[in-house]
């Protein structure tokens, strides 16, 4: 089983479309991963929330996959998000990853129904089995799917499942990512979704980060990553100080539409987003940029 995983600096790269949102451009996601790949970020998680992935029809989902992971050409680590509505369609989508060349897959909790945690148990323990020679990650995000993994159901699906390798963990919970570290053996990955905490989770134990806003800024979540790797405590979290900046004014990644944009004026072909997601009219982006210049003005960053 390839053993591959996401640490370090992880991003959610966001998805370019054509401009009304309506297809992927994959002919524009080569120079995207180049840009990342230069950045010196060390793993992609594709077709995640800032991705757009559960927006995205089976066929664009699969071709939008295949384009990062040839685009890539091995220089970074890249888990496939493979969450749906459907079970069938997740183990389709996970046995594709493998296929493709995927390093690893995650799977979000069940979303729009309210479960149990037994119920979620058996969720990842139908996965896993489906795909038992393929390293998976649980992907905890509950502000969004209202459907928390405790520590407990992970800790047993990790005993029973050799390849549910990893976590990630974007409760915005500081607490509970600490309590997953400590409770798991030095076998499992916990990577954060929280950028606020990136820092102090890389001294706590965690491998490293998946964040949207480092899809867009990846520069600070590098000097913070080699920093704590360096042992330089103050230096790091002087540079966490600069990142959360710039990750809040970008919308801490929740603003999918913005963050596009802010990819545009850096230089690469991002387009529209998918429906219900819509374009920014152009007075919400001039209140953005005012405070995202101002930002980086403090930073020392043209923009």
């Amino acid at each position: 089983m390839v053993k591959r995983l996401l640490e370090g600096v992880g991003v959610a790269p966001l998805t370019p479309m054509n401009d009304d949102g309506s297809c992927v451009d994959y002919n524009a996601i080569k120079s995207y991963v180049d840009f990342l790949a230069e950045k010196d970020v060390d793993g992609m998680f594709v077709l995640g929330t800032t991705g757009e992935g559960t927006s995205l029809p089976l066929a664009e989902r699969k071709k939008t996959l295949e384009s990062f992971v040839e685009a890539n050409k091995g220089r970074m680590t890249v888990v496939s998000h493979c969450g749906a509505a459907v079970l069938e369609d997740i183990i389709e989508l996970l046995k594709h990853s493998k296929k493709c060349g995927a390093d690893a897959a995650a799977v979000v909790s069940p979303f729009f129904f309210n479960h149990k945690q037994e119920e979620l148990f058996s969720f990842y323990d139908k996965i896993a089995d489906a795909v038992s020679d393929f390293p998976l990650y649980i992907y905890n995000i509950p502000s969004l799917t209202k459907n928390p993994v405790s520590v407990d159901v992970i800790a047993k699906l990790h005993e029973k499942h050799k390849n549910i390798v990893g976590l990630k963990d974007s409760s915005g919970d500081f607490v509970n990512s600490l309590t997953v570290i400590q409770a798991l053996p030095s076998t499992f990955s916990t990577v954060v979704g929280c950028d606020a905490a990136f820092a102090s989770a890389l001294i706590a134990g965690a491998r490293g980060c998946v964040s949207g806003p480092g899809a867009v800024f990846p520069e600070f979540f590098v000097k913070v990553r080699d920093a704590v790797r360096d042992g330089d405590l103050d230096k790091a979290f002087d540079y966490q100080k600069s990142l959360t900046k710039l990750t809040m004014a970008v919308g801490n990644g929740a603003n999918i539409p913005y963050m596009k944009h802010v990819l545009e004026r850096r230089g690469l072909k991002m387009g529209g987003v998918k429906t219900p997601l819509k374009r920014l009219e152009n007075s919400g982006i001039e209140s953005l940029d005012s405070t995202l210049v101002k930002v980086m003005k403090d930073l020392g960053i043209n923009f």
